[in-house]
């Protein structure tokens, strides 16, 4: 069977919504392009978390310089202690530490960058959710927020006097969809957490997902469109 790229429509299309994801594997590096470039207005499929991380960099990048401040971004995690069963047997925690290699590698190349200079200090916001939090004066990020630290993220994102010049979520752990109670609660405080929530605008999209008995992978890299990739197979 041969690779199909499948249109995902325009840059501006809705993020889609899927929570579990594999990490690159050897079997799709096998059949993917190398590198990170490819036909107009397309990237090719990151081979390893080195080349998602420099992917995402240079995305993250090109939405700030566009003056988007607050970016939501989303990281295909490389599989560490997988078994037969499960992916993640040791649950957000195992996640975490897959994860946080990823953004601490973004963070120290955001912040060479000029307008993103200095130190940024380590914080666990909730050590059952695993959430952790990288804060500096100029740049931020938070891997893992759920609806139970979006106080402290509102008041990150909210800081007096000043707010980071750029402000990043990384695999936000809240639903949106599907749940018949929302994960914010109800009332004026879910209108204005959702409200928080969609200051973020999507500019690094990877996931892989299963749909229909097909594994496709999703990405976008600002300002590039939404792509939707099948898995190349013998």
């Amino acid at each position: 069977m041969q690779c199909h790229r499948l249109p995902a429509g325009s840059q501006h299309a809705r993020a889609p919504r899927h929570r579990a994801s594999r990490g690159i594997s050897s079997t799709w590096r096998a059949r993917s392009a190398t590198g990170l470039g490819g036909a107009a207005g397309t990237l090719r499929i990151p081979s390893n978390p080195e080349l998602q991380v420099k992917q995402a960099v240079a995305a993250i990048e090109e939405a700030w310089k566009a003056g988007i401040r607050r970016q939501r971004i989303e990281l295909l995690l490389p599989l560490i202690g997988a078994t037969d069963l499960d992916d993640w047997p040791g649950g957000i925690r195992q996640q975490f530490k897959a994860a946080a290699p990823l953004v601490e590698g973004i963070l120290k190349q955001l912040k060479q960058k000029e307008g993103l200079q200095g130190p940024l200090g380590v914080d666990i916001w909730d050590q059952g959710d695993a959430v952790g939090a990288w804060t500096g004066d100029k740049l931020a990020g938070v891997l893992f927020p759920t609806a139970d630290t979006i106080k402290q993220l509102r008041q990150l994102a909210e800081r007096k006097p000043n707010a980071p010049d750029l402000l990043l979520i990384f695999n936000p752990q809240w639903e949106l969809q599907g749940n018949l109670v929302s994960d914010f609660g109800f009332g004026s405080r879910k209108e204005a957490s959702l409200q928080l929530v969609g200051s973020f605008t999507p500019t690094y999209w990877l996931k892989q997902m299963r749909v229909a008995g097909d594994d496709l992978r999703v990405l976008h890299a600002h300002p590039n469109k939404w792509q939707v990739r099948t898995r190349c197979l013998h």
